[in-house]
């Protein structure tokens, strides 16, 4: 169980808990478990392959850690479909109350290939790695883009974004916590309640993606990104009020 405490470079001009910095706590403690387990970056590497991200869902309870926190994360490998990895996790606060759950998806990937491996190729048996949900039932949403996209809902925003070097990892793509940014420039809301991102393509140095985000009418936000003839990335969020 990884402790830290939200400082104010993890929330945005509203005080609210940013994407960006979400994605980037729960990576991190994705990582550390992955690696006692094995099978972490620093692991698979040199074997010229690693996990890379394909859906993330979280749903918020109570309410989002506010400035000063000290928040615990968890996070697990939950099961292993049809060659892909689920893995879960829950953030607690110093009472042991659920603050916010999320899934994410994975696939194992060949970084001199470029290309999506079997979870035969890694080097230790996943599926023995005591799997669970831990009261954990959200799931990664795969997210549809409407068909009249973009007339569907009301507009909201647009802009576009020019890959630069602090945004490209080692994996030598845009890293995902960075489409939190794009995800949270695009949204512009309040406190946030649910929060999905699906990443279709990667992304690379210097490319350019037009980002739209467009209201519902449900309290739901959709954002795509768009490059050329691509769709690297599509979110959905849900605001306690719009």
């Amino acid at each position: 169980m990884d402790k830290t405490m939200i400082s104010y470079y993890d929330l945005d001009c509203n005080g609210t808990l940013k994407f960006s910095a979400f994605l980037r706590m729960v990576h991190i403690a994705a990582d550390i478990n992955a690696t006692e387990l094995g099978v972490g970056f620093a692991q698979l590497a040199p074997l010229g392959m690693s996990f890379v991200l394909q859906r993330f869902s979280a749903h918020v309870y109570e309410a989002l850690p506010a400035y000063g926190e000290e928040v615990q994360i968890r996070t697990w490998p939950a099961s292993v479909e049809r060659g892909t990895f689920i893995r879960k996790g829950k953030m607690l606060d110093k009472k042991g109350r659920k603050r916010l759950e999320w899934a994410s998806l994975w696939l194992l990937f060949d970084l001199n290939e470029r290309k999506i491996l079997r979870p035969s190729a890694l080097p230790v048996d996943f599926s023995a790695m005591g799997l669970g949900d831990e009261g954990v039932s959200t799931t990664p949403e795969k997210i549809d883009i409407p068909a009249d996209w973009p007339e569907w809902g009301q507009p909201h925003n647009a802009y576009t974004h020019t890959v630069r070097y602090a945004d490209v990892d080692t994996n030598m793509h845009m890293n995902n916590a960075v489409y939190g940014d794009l995800v949270g420039n695009a949204a512009n809301g309040s406190e946030w309640r649910a929060f999905h991102i699906n990443y279709l393509a990667e992304t690379r140095l210097n490319e350019k993606i037009a980002v739209t985000s467009r209201k519902g009418s449900n309290g739901e936000i959709l954002i795509v990104g768009e490059n050329e003839n691509r769709r690297p990335f599509a979110a959905r969020v849900v605001y306690q009020a719009i």
